[in-house]
């Protein structure tokens, strides 16, 4: 853990903004600068703030400079007005870093026109923006084209300016691309063929063509931070990296690889209404991913109601997003439209304020903090972006089950052959698995770090209790043997699914990698997906399976048939397949529907999706499944415990002479966007590794009164916390 003296502006906590004028840039020529870099200071409480360099409007505008530079044409509306050079001096006289927001993706017919070169291709030699128009209108460049020396010398340009930094929003390698005359030539080069030219998951090719695209945009952010960093030793560079949401391999996205050339991982988490937003921690999952990248992260929320830019999000959507974000070890920013035509945008603004008020107070808190948790879920890039199951039953068309008008939805029975179709699912899969199991473990209050493949190194796993790997399919030999070894010496493993059954490249494994740690004695197919009326019912009652003996359980949707060892436990079963709606129960299968095994640690295995079963129906019983299963493979009390509520976050953070635990309330209203939270009364904090000197809450600046219980622990009962706090125990 660094110590204060020893970080730099970028590596301490920042809460980041973006005042937005839309098209109407031309409208901060008439504020009075000076008053408006002290509100952002002292009323938000901002310390490092994004500034047009490049604007992204209608209908693509990224070919123009907001400043002046002999280079670049200036965005018509400010005429030969230089908007950063004006707008800096009185930023920096109020202590705010300044960055320059420049478009790399969204660029005019008319500057196309003039550079056809330049444009991503799809296979047919169409230009995206021709087939697809970005926005409705414009077009897109290619990052390995001559655009390239092109945009290195906006970024040059704009780091004359005197800006800390610039964040670069794009370029982005667009779905289907790229075939341009560059990229060809590129790839012939380094694998002696043209680049495929239609999606094929079983050509070597193929995969290689996907890795050529990030390769791609690793490079472009390597030579974009040499041309910022040749005006500006100092300067920060970061892009627009992209989440952990299933199919980002369509747009070249990765943070793993272009993590090392930039200062800060960012990605956008912006709430959009409708069935979607049915998470309650899409924010927290998000920070945790781009944590995982080693380096400070950044994520990216909006004031609006989607993409209603007009129109603000209720007050607690906004709150909760920086809270969700500051809890997880992450920074915050707010990108804020001024266009309300009422005073909503300010009731909107005002916890918002509030908030980065009381982060702005207690930033010695939020400062070289480290995670304390001692769970891990593994995002397996690989496998998002690889994997695409070879179990052919899973493929039927079953429909969704339900059943409306007196109809239901059984699908046709017919398999699914197209690879996009299989792909497509593949990915839903994996990022529902991974999604599911992240908000069972934060419902029941297990603290877990992500962790990328990269960490999947026996010494990196030696830092975690347990590791869950959430059909983590696509694993390598080396990974494989970590993971063997880790459980060995102690760890344990918590595993659903398809885990270890491919390579790192998707190839598939004649026989899992793993079947031995987990106790799978045959592996013979998969189920037919069952979107409803089918069960596994639980035989042996354990914590790994809290339920009464006889109990049945939904089913997951996607499951294999798998026969476990003899050295193993099996608290579930699979019932034989009904096949049918309004029947009979069947009996009781010999196919395993949970695994558990004690070598060296504890292996929990699911031969089925559990995670993605939780993520689709949200049931409780899939909840305190998943939950049991990591707890059993824990095996023993943890240090801090809490109990509250399943709608009450804890992150648990520490630094050298205290432990933070961030609590953030979602309790309260019943659908998305929030309306009102209930303060979370009740909340109990359990230590078991010693009396903290010192106990209180941080944000009501409530002292806390412990109480001894069983085996020389100590008791917190908590005020109640309205929608964020964090407790504080001093060493």
């Amino acid at each position: 853990m660094s110590t204060d003296s020893q970080l730099k502006w970028w590596q301490r906590p920042v809460r980041m903004m973006r005042l937005d004028y839309g098209p109407e840039l031309q409208r901060i020529k008439d504020a009075d600068l000076a008053a408006l870099a002290r509100s952002k200071r002292h009323d938000w409480h901002i310390n490092c703030e994004w500034v047009i360099g490049s604007p992204g409007v209608a209908p693509g505008t990224g070919q123009y400079a907001t400043f002046a530079t002999p280079h670049f044409e200036q965005y018509p509306q400010l005429g030969d007005w230089d908007l950063i050079r004006n707008y800096l001096p009185h930023a920096r006289r109020e202590g705010i870093r300044v960055l320059a927001y420049l478009n790399m993706h969204w660029f005019s017919n008319e500057f196309a026109a003039e550079h056809r070169d330049w444009e991503q291709l799809l296979a047919n030699g169409t230009p995206y923006g021709t087939a697809h128009p970005l926005y409705g209108s414009g077009t897109t460049m290619c990052v390995n084209s001559g655009w390239r020396d092109w945009a290195f010398k906006m970024i040059g340009e704009c780091a004359k300016t005197g800006i800390e930094g610039v964040f670069l929003d794009g370029p982005v390698i667009f779905p289907g691309c790229c075939y341009c005359a560059a990229c060809r030539v590129q790839f012939k080069e380094q694998h002696g063929s043209e680049p495929p030219a239609a999606e094929d998951w079983s050509s070597p090719l193929w995969r290689a063509f996907i890795e050529f695209r990030e390769d791609s945009m690793a490079a472009f952010l390597r030579d974009a931070g040499a041309a910022l960093k040749a005006i500006n030793p100092e300067g920060v560079i970061f892009l627009n990296a992209g989440s952990w949401h299933g199919g980002s391999w369509r747009v070249a996205r990765n943070i793993e690889k272009v993590g090392e050339f930039q200062e800060f991982n960012g990605a956008e988490m912006f709430f959009h209404p409708g069935p979607a937003a049915n998470s309650p921690i899409p924010w927290a999952i998000t920070a945790k991913h781009l944590m995982a990248g080693g380096k400070p992260a950044v994520v990216f929320s909006h004031h609006t109601l989607g993409a209603w830019h007009y129109i603000p999000l209720p007050p607690l959507e906004a709150k909760m997003a920086a809270a969700e974000t500051v809890a997880c070890g992450a920074n915050p920013w707010i990108a804020v439209f001024d266009f309300a035509l009422d005073h909503s945008r300010e009731e909107t603004l005002a916890p918002i304020k509030e908030l980065f008020s009381f982060l702005d107070e207690h930033e010695p808190y939020y400062t070289a903090t480290e995670s304390a948790a001692e769970t891990a879920v593994l995002y397996s890039r690989q496998t998002f972006t690889y994997y695409v199951s070879h179990l052919d039953d899973l493929f039927e068309d079953r429909g969704t089950g339900r059943e409306q008008h007196l109809v239901a939805d059984l699908g046709t029975g017919k398999k699914i052959r197209d690879w996009g179709k299989r792909k497509q699912i593949s990915d839903a899969i994996s990022s529902n698995e991974f999604s599911g199991w992240c908000v069972a473990l934060t419902r029941r209050h297990i603290p877990y770090d992500v962790i990328l493949d990269a960490h999947v190194t026996l010494e990196q796993l030696r830092r975690y209790k347990v590791v869950v790997l959430p059909n983590a399919a696509c694993l390598s030999d080396a990974q494989i043997a970590a993971l063997k070894a880790y459980v060995a010496e102690g760890g344990s493993v918590a595993a659903s699914f398809e885990t270890g059954r491919y390579d790192e490249n998707g190839q598939p494994r004649e026989q899992g990698a793993l079947d031995d740690l987990f106790g799978i004695a045959q592996a013979a197919g998969a189920f037919s997906p069952a979107p409803n009326e089918e069960y596994v019912q639980v035989t042996a009652p354990s914590t790994a399976a809290p339920f009464p003996e006889g109990r049945l359980l939904p089913r997951s949707t996607y499951a294999m048939r798998v026969k476990a060892a003899d050295d193993t436990a099996v608290p579930v079963y699979f019932l034989k397949p009904t096949g049918k709606v309004y029947a009979s129960l069947q009996e009781v299968s010999d196919l395993a529907a949970q695994i558990c095994r004690q070598t060296g640690g504890r292996t929990a295995y699911f031969p089925h999706a559990l995670g993605d079963a939780y993520t689709r129906y949200r049931i409780l019983d899939h909840e305190q499944w998943l939950a049991a299963a990591a707890d059993w493979a824990y095996d023993a009390k943890p240090s801090i415990s809490v109990n509250a509520l399943p709608t009450v976050q804890v992150e648990i953070r520490r630094q050298e002479n205290r432990v933070l635990i961030h609590l953030v309330n979602h309790t309260g209203d019943t659908q998305r966007p929030y309306h009102f939270l209930t303060p979370a009364a009740g909340i109990e904090v359990v230590v078991r590794d010693g009396k903290p000197s010192k106990a209180f809450m941080l944000r009501s600046k409530q002292d806390c009164t412990a109480q001894a219980v069983a085996d020389g622990a100590w008791s917190y009962t908590l005020p109640p916390v309205a929608e964020y706090d964090v407790l504080v125990l001093e060493k």
